[in-house]
């Protein structure tokens, strides 16, 4: 894992992957695609974003899109992973609808 993933972690008291992270995350590194089904708070957002943050480079745009199916998802998944990317050295957007895209784009 890259080490300012792994220090963002460690900065919110994550040091030990949850099942879900240990069976994906390897998988997600070398690119595999994954689909995984498991309870609330199970750790998926974490499955799916360390190996999405942890595969983009920094300064090319547009690399991923995460589809969410309310803005309270979606929000929660931008709180979750802008600290690791931030600490990898990219930038993450959210947007949704029921607001103007003009602002959130800012």
């Amino acid at each position: 894992m890259a080490p300012g993933i792994a220090s963002a972690l460690a900065g919110r008291g994550i040091a030990t992957p949850f099942p879900v992270q240990e069976s994906t995350i390897p998988l997600g590194l070398e690119g595999a695609d994954i689909w995984v089904k498991a309870p609330t708070g199970s750790g998926k957002t974490l499955a799916f974003g360390i190996p999405l943050i942890q595969r983009a480079e920094p300064g090319v745009p547009w690399q991923a899109l995460i589809l969410s199916p309310t803005r309270e998802l979606a929000r929660q998944i931008g709180a979750e992973l802008e600290p690791l990317a931030a600490a990898t050295g990219l930038s993450l957007a959210v947007a949704y609808g029921g607001e103007d895209l003009d602002k959130q784009s800012k």
